[in-house]
């Protein structure tokens, strides 16, 4: 699970789902460092959420897969919230997207772990023994490690693991027993 690199973001607001929000110049090295990292890897394919960012941190991968397949799946869309488009100045402690939901169309924590978890099961279903890459994004993928790990689908819980950071990289093994391994690699760090 690769998360999106950088996002260049202006107006510097919640750009959730919205449109044509594109990698920054930073962003775009971030790709280029998390595609660097997968480029010894033998991918069997790339996921990638149908965003903009999503879809530019995956076209960073096919520099070094130029032979493998970009399919855009909407399971790894970002979460679905009316709090797009606020400004950023509203994340502050103790704010949550999901307790309680503001409108009844919004994603709760336990719609986004179902749609991450389908997925995951689907492409081991599809790819067994094989590596894919999967593009998505920070709240989606932080929850499929809450659920993997069986921790509560809570805000709290969601702030108090490691949290997906721009462009890093999540590796999820799963063994026969289904029982999955998760190692996290935060890539952005080192980019400048």
């Amino acid at each position: 699970m690769v998360r999106h690199a950088e996002v260049h973001n202006p107006a510097d607001i919640l750009y959730g789902r919205l449109p044509r929000y594109r990698l920054s110049s930073r962003g775009r090295k971030q790709a280029d460092e998390a595609a660097r990292f997968l480029s010894t890897r033998r991918l069997a394919t790339i996921y990638t959420s149908p965003l903009l960012r999503a879809r530019q941190t995956a076209a960073a991968l096919t520099q070094y897969h130029p032979d493998v397949r970009v399919q855009l799946t909407r399971d790894l869309l970002e979460v679905r919230t009316s709090y797009q488009g606020e400004p950023n100045s509203i994340l502050k402690p103790g704010f949550s997207f999901y307790e309680p939901k503001r409108q009844e169309a919004d994603e709760s924590m336990e719609d986004v772990w179902r749609r991450m978890h389908r997925f995951l099961w689907r492409v081991a279903r599809r790819h067994p023994g094989e590596a894919v890459a999967a593009i998505s994004h920070g709240d989606p993928i932080t929850i499929l490690r809450l659920g993997l790990l069986g921790l509560p689908l809570t805000s709290q819980a969601l702030h108090s693991v490691v949290y997906a950071e721009r462009a890093s990289v999540t590796e999820v093994v799963l063994y026969e027993n289904n029982s999955p391994s998760l190692t996290y690699f935060n890539l952005s760090a080192s980019v400048g």
